[in-house]
């Protein structure tokens, strides 16, 4: 089992602290079934801008120690990229990271707009255009997504793939989170589950929510592709085809 989306690097954003915190992290990831994790720093323009080089070596240098420490779990280069006009600059200048050098790249919106931005489109259209696919990090805490639910499909009609935080179905980011992502999870809108770790809480709570989640996706298969079958075909740089998420009007 994959983890799509977790802030394990540390000295690198709001997440792990230190390396002792990232071993920590790596450990329980193991604990509830993770074999590997697409490390997912933050990437924000004029606040968090990374070093491409620096952080593959950082990468590296965790996986390295995991090893040391007897951590059977693989960590994958990532981003979690804030949105910008320039995405696919970004990409192609090397300046960010896919999820484990593929044609996905996982994307952040505003937590606060009550509608989709309006330059989203086409700058998700000019990734795909050029190979790439975006995946859409924690639609359920976006304000337009608690306005109007509907507005996710049309971007996942237009190719955009949905990643959820595991720990929203708990009320870890909130009673509109919760209550987003139940629905999203029964209209078919939800393409991978992630924990977004920034230290080791979710882990805490990851068999409650697993649970809560197998209550609401009952189709097997479906819930088969969202843990397995997408997060791998990810790495292995494979085409998903996707469900058409249903209405809920």
């Amino acid at each position: 089992m994959l983890d799509m989306h977790c802030h394990i690097i540390p000295y690198t954003d709001d997440g792990a602290l230190d390396t002792s915190t990232s071993i920590e992290m790596g450990k329980k990831a193991q604990e509830v079934g993770y074999t590997g994790i697409f490390a997912t720093s933050h990437y924000i323009i004029h606040d968090n801008e990374l070093v491409y080089k620096e952080y593959i070596n950082n990468v590296k240098k965790l996986n390295e120690l995991f090893k040391m420490e007897n951590i059977d779990v693989k960590v994958y280069n990532g981003n979690e990229v804030f949105f910008t006009n320039n995405l696919l600059e970004l990409v192609k200048d090397k300046k960010v990271c896919t999820l484990a050098d593929s044609r996905y790249i996982l994307v952040e919106l505003p937590l606060f707009n009550n509608i989709v931005p309006i330059n989203v489109y086409d700058e998700f259209n000019r990734l795909q255009d050029a190979g790439y696919i975006p995946v859409l990090a924690h639609p359920e805490r976006y304000d337009f997504v608690t306005k109007d639910i509907n507005s996710l499909v049309n971007l996942i009609e237009s190719g955009v793939l949905i990643q959820s935080n595991i720990g929203s179905v708990s009320g870890k980011y909130g009673k509109n989170a919760k209550k987003n992502i139940k629905k999203m999870l029964k209209l078919n809108m939800v393409h991978f589950l992630g924990t977004d770790s920034h230290n080791t809480t979710v882990y805490e709570i990851y068999e409650k929510s697993l649970k809560a989640i197998k209550k609401i996706v009952k189709d097997d298969e479906i819930l088969n592709k969202i843990l397995i079958e997408n997060p791998n075909k990810v790495l292995n740089n494979e085409k998903i085809s996707i469900w058409y998420p249903k209405s809920s009007k």
